[in-house]
């Protein structure tokens, strides 16, 4: 990979207010190549784009979906000269938690297996757990990024809770200026569990900040006048002149009337975790932009910010890390008839669905390591490799999209000073990085451990690509479908004979290993799942490419995704035989065939 370009952040405009350890000022982002990957059109909405062409804002933007991180799509964007007239992010709170998915057989029958809702385990999304500290300072350099590709106009709201959301307002201020805080809106909710020991949580916060002191985007939304007032006019507190309006009363920062998605027959139920209703999205994106104006989601989840902007007639940029969360937002974008790009940045890292299931299968295939639980190490650290005689090596990894930086080192550095304190079993510290700084490299951490002389371990460095060497691939081990082309007239039956993933027979493997109780006298093997002679079951979508151009283009008309309680078609009836097909697994991984390695 070449070393990436860099841009400088425009500084926070208000005071820094928030001191903590370890509390990290950047100055730089990382400026990665990137790869159109796919381009969607909906054919509809081209004769639609000709016509408004004249009139429409931003007619010639072509609405972006981004895998990648946060800062990755920002420098982006900066690199197009991309400004963005409203932001809407909901990115993680800092639960405590981390958020998985159900993974579904996609058997289209009612089973036994189904009325246990078909599932066959969870896949972790993305972690929600950090150390406090950590987590602010990766939101303040995100919001640092995003508000570099704000026009001047631009507004953006952050959508939160009470676990960190009192810290951020902070930061908020930091960033943008206290002056140009809008609202703090409040969320009400109601559902889910109640506790017995204190008051349940039903409400979000979201912040409204705009990027100007003097002109921003907001256009009041009213309601209707509650019984009573309509009843008895507004005269008795207003004077005799005072009618009630005709549009109504404007709402407030104090919202109770926008439902969650919860009931599975909601038509906009995704099965994601953190998905936001469409109501209120839009009511935020109508607040604070027009027809036509530029609308971002950089933590895009289920993809609720973009189907709301394409909804109200504004343009959409999408972006996330996750492949589940791409995909979610993509299939969804098609379904509502948007047309966009697909973009990946290419920042060298080849990630096992997401963030968290790579990290974790990293770890999984380094030979000896251990949890921090079973060393009893503190969350600092991600865990150690046991070495001879009872003792270890702590392994602290700098994250899949974290720079290694001099700053970060430091704040390492602090933490290993205190472990020669705490514990008597390590011989060595090992440090993962996926990024560094130029300037970082073994020598530059031996001076710095010679010059303050704080520590007789050893510290080393390691690179993400050095360790997993030839495991590499062992993170990475497609899935294989058997595919027979036949001529029927002038068309071409395609047919999906038999679809096999290695990773799926695994994770079924081991669900039946729980479920029917193996290694017990009386085993219950009725519960056990099995593998059909076909495998279609593990197939959530089938898509086809005819146009055999570099960039994948996929014909929306012969898309197949099957619906948790149904089933793919498997049999297809193309114009051509010159085609590529696309084959997504239910646990979200895709491979691509091409006509020429298929049978005929």
């Amino acid at each position: 990979m070449k070393t990436p370009k860099q841009y400088n952040i425009t500084p926070a405009k208000g005071q820094a207010l928030l001191n903590f350890q370890g509390r990290r000022f950047p100055d730089k982002i990382d400026v990665f190549e990137t790869e159109l990957i796919e381009e969607v059109r909906n054919t509809k909405a081209k004769e639609q784009s000709l016509f408004d062409k004249e009139t429409v804002l931003n007619s010639d933007f072509r609405n972006l979906l981004i895998q990648g991180d946060c800062l990755s799509a920002c420098a982006y964007l900066k690199q197009q000269n991309i400004k963005v007239d409203l932001v809407c992010i909901d990115p993680p709170f800092a639960s405590g938690a981390s958020y998985a998915k159900k993974i579904y057989l996609r058997n289209g029958v009612v089973s036994e297996v189904e009325a246990q809702d078909n599932t066959i385990g969870e896949e972790i999304m993305y972690g929600d757990i950090w150390q406090k500290e950590d987590f602010l300072n990766w939101l303040y350099e995100r919001l640092l990024a995003i508000k570099d590709v704000m026009s001047e106009t631009g507004s953006i709201y952050v959508h939160l809770d009470w676990h960190i959301g009192h810290y951020v307002k902070i930061l908020l201020d930091e960033v943008f200026g206290e002056e140009l805080f809008k609202n703090e809106i409040i969320w009400c909710y109601s559902g889910g569990a109640v506790p017995v020991d204190k008051l349940p949580n039903k409400h979000d916060v979201i912040y409204w900040y705009s990027k100007s002191p003097d002109v921003w985007t907001y256009n009041p939304i009213y309601k209707s006048y509650s019984e009573k007032t309509q009843q008895r006019g507004r005269t008795a507190v207003k004077g005799n002149n005072a009618g009630l309006r005709e549009e109504g009363t404007p709402i407030t920062d104090w919202w109770t009337d926008l439902t969650p998605v919860t009931s599975p027959t909601d038509p906009e139920k995704q099965y994601y975790v953190t998905q936001k209703p469409e109501s209120l999205l839009k009511r935020i994106i109508n607040l604070s932009s027009e027809a036509g104006m530029i609308v971002a989601d950089f933590f895009s989840g289920s993809g609720t910010t973009a189907k709301s902007a394409e909804d109200e007639k504004r343009k959409f940029i999408a972006c996330d890390i996750g492949i589940n969360a791409l995909q979610t937002t993509r299939d969804r974008l098609v379904k509502a008839g948007a047309s966009f790009d697909i973009l990946k940045i290419k920042d060298g890292l080849r990630l096992f669905r997401n963030p968290a299931q790579t990290t974790a299968k990293i770890f999984s295939i380094i030979d000896g390591f251990k949890s921090r639980t079973d060393l009893n190490l503190n969350e600092f650290w991600d865990g150690g490799i046991a070495q001879p005689k009872g003792t270890y090596s702590p392994v602290k990894f700098s994250g899949i999209h974290d720079k290694l930086t001099k700053e970060l080192l430091d704040v390492y550095l602090e933490e290993i000073y205190m472990l020669e304190d705490t514990t008597n079993k390590a011989n060595e510290v090992i440090i993962i990085y996926a990024h560094k700084a130029f300037e970082i490299d073994q020598e530059y951490l031996n001076k710095q451990l010679n010059k303050t002389a704080k520590t007789e371990l050893k510290v080393k460095l390691v690179s993400l690509d050095d360790l997993l060497g030839e495991k590499r691939d062992a993170l990475f081990t497609p899935d294989n479908a058997d595919i027979k082309v036949s001529k029927q007239g002038s068309k071409y039956k395609v047919e999906i004979k038999k679809f096999f993933s290695p990773y799926l027979k695994n994770k079924i493997d081991d669900y039946n290993a729980r479920k029917t109780k193996k290694g017990t006298i009386e085993q219950d093997l009725s519960k056990a799942v099995k593998i059909s002679s076909t495998g279609l079951e593990l197939i959530e979508a089938v898509q086809f490419d005819t146009t055999l151009i570099k960039v994948w283009k996929s014909n929306p008309d012969l898309e197949d995704k099957a619906g948790i309680k149904e089933k793919i078609k498997g049999v297809y009836t193309l114009d051509t035989d010159k085609f590529r097909i696309k084959i997504r697994n239910i646990a979200g991984d895709e491979i691509i065939i091409d006509n020429e390695k298929i049978n005929t």
